[in-house]
């Protein structure tokens, strides 16, 4: 009897812990589902309340016409300095800058807690987008967000059919970029600079080996952005693409 007597309280502790592991791993995976639900809501509303978009089917022309009410966005924040836009993918949100790399790591452009944060740029660069290299910040979000699709620029279907980044300032004008290499690289390479002395050299080891590149003209500096992102949760290194500015669209 006695024996019977532990086998049963053992059975009974076991299954307490059974109901517990599965209570806190229901928890958990209600909470990030919140919590990717949320970051998907404030997206879908920023893009909603701010942008004003037409129905034209050729993605260029599409994204000459769309308009940002920064009027509207600044009042929301005041460190909004332009908007980021890549047709056909999910990178198309506003630019912040902070105070420092913190201020938008995990807060949102509402100044709450949220761990995917805001797209942001280096603390050094200008809010103009006229330093020699403008980097800008995004997390590598699971659910697609923020700069999750910086990974697919490893192939080079994506990369050719998204060459183009629009980044929209706030005196109305368009900044058209186009993309000349995807690499991996570590979090300290020395890419991540905002003065480039000599423009050929840094254009050739962005894209000395490099999971992708294209042609750029390199007989005149032009100003270049980098879009950096977490090459996955659980690794270091940074998944990032180098983009030259074509053309300033006045409106």
């Amino acid at each position: 009897m006695k024996k019977t007597g532990i086998k049963e309280w053992i059975r009974r502790i076991l299954l307490v812990i059974c109901v517990c592991v599965f209570c806190y791993s229901a928890y958990q995976l209600i909470s990030i589902y919140l919590n990717y639900k949320e970051i998907e809501d404030q997206t879908e509303e920023l893009i909603d309340t701010y942008v004003q978009e037409t129905d034209d089917e050729d993605l260029a022309a599409m994204a000459l016409a769309r308009t940002i009410d920064f009027d509207a966005l600044l009042e929301r924040n005041e460190d909004v300095i332009g908007w980021i836009y890549i047709p056909d993918s999910n990178i198309d949100e506003p630019i912040l800058k902070g105070k420092n790399n913190d201020t938008y790591l995990h807060t949102s452009i509402d100044h709450e807690s949220l761990s995917a944060g805001c797209i942001f740029v280096e603390e050094t660069n200008n809010d103009d987008y006229s330093d020699d290299m403008t980097i800008i910040y995004g997390h590598n979000m699971k659910n697609g967000s923020r700069f999750h699709d910086i990974r697919y620029y490893s192939d080079e279907e994506y990369y050719y059919e998204h060459q183009t980044v629009y980044i929209y300032t706030l005196d109305g004008n368009i900044n058209i970029y186009e993309i000349f290499s995807a690499k991996v690289v570590d979090p300290d390479d020395e890419c991540y600079t905002t003065v480039i002395n000599d423009y050929v050299t840094y254009v050739e080891e962005a894209q000395s080996n490099a999971q992708m590149t294209s042609e750029i003209d390199t007989t005149q500096q032009q100003p270049l952005i980098m879009l950096s992102t977490c090459w996955s949760q659980t690794n270091t290194k940074r998944n990032i693409v180098f983009a030259y500015l074509t053309e300033v669209y006045e409106r």
